[in-house]
């Protein structure tokens, strides 16, 4: 069971990412403001340093919070198709659909200091993309046992380097983008499953 001051820890990190976020969503990477994340959640500005170092930490806590939320929604979208190839499509589209309304990668995309905050994911892009990885290759492993764990790797980490490539830089509309994914994909997990079959 966590102690009290566990619990008073964790709570304070969280308004402090719920000010942050709300001041990347308002103003973008430009408006994010230690002093200010501090006045907001009434504690002194070395307290927000201390918990994340500088401005980048921040940005990359919240984003990572974000993206365990995201991550949610998304693995619900591959879990509630029993076959692999419609979960990969179900999955994409749902994670393009999301990026495409939320409103923090709205702003780390196109709210002053675009150019700092799209390196989330892009060029620094490796905090978001790992833990992605980890969590939706886990989710594949358990709700799809007949696809080798190698060969499910390997899709999970083309899906998701297309998803981002689609986030940074929109195409068709997700629908479009999955069933493309899904398309190129699916003898490669067909071929998979009947070799271990």
């Amino acid at each position: 069971m966590d102690s009290f001051a566990d619990r008073t820890k964790r709570r304070l990190r969280d308004e402090l990412l719920d000010a942050a976020q709300d001041a990347i969503e308002t103003g973008g990477y430009d408006g994010l403001r230690m002093a200010e994340v501090a006045r907001r959640t009434g504690v002194s500005r070395q307290t927000v340093y201390n918990e994340f170092g500088d401005k980048w930490g921040v940005l990359e806590a919240v984003a990572a919070r974000e993206t365990e939320r995201f991550l949610l929604d998304v693995n619900a979208a591959l879990a509630e198709q029993s076959d692999p190839i419609d979960g990969l499509k179900a999955a994409v589209e749902r994670a393009l659909a999301l990026a495409g309304e939320n409103p923090l990668v709205k702003a780390a995309l196109g709210q002053p200091g675009s150019d700092q905050a799209s390196q989330l994911l892009t060029t620094r892009g490796q905090q978001v993309l790992e833990l992605a990885h980890l969590r939706l290759d886990a989710h594949v492993r358990e709700h799809w046992p007949e696809v080798p764990a190698e060969d499910a790797t390997s899709c999970v980490d083309v899906a998701l380097r297309v998803v981002i490539s689609h986030i940074v830089t929109p195409g068709p509309p997700p629908a479009v983008v999955a069933a493309q994914l899904a398309r190129v994909l699916s003898p490669f997990l067909t071929e998979s499953r009947r070799q271990h079959a």
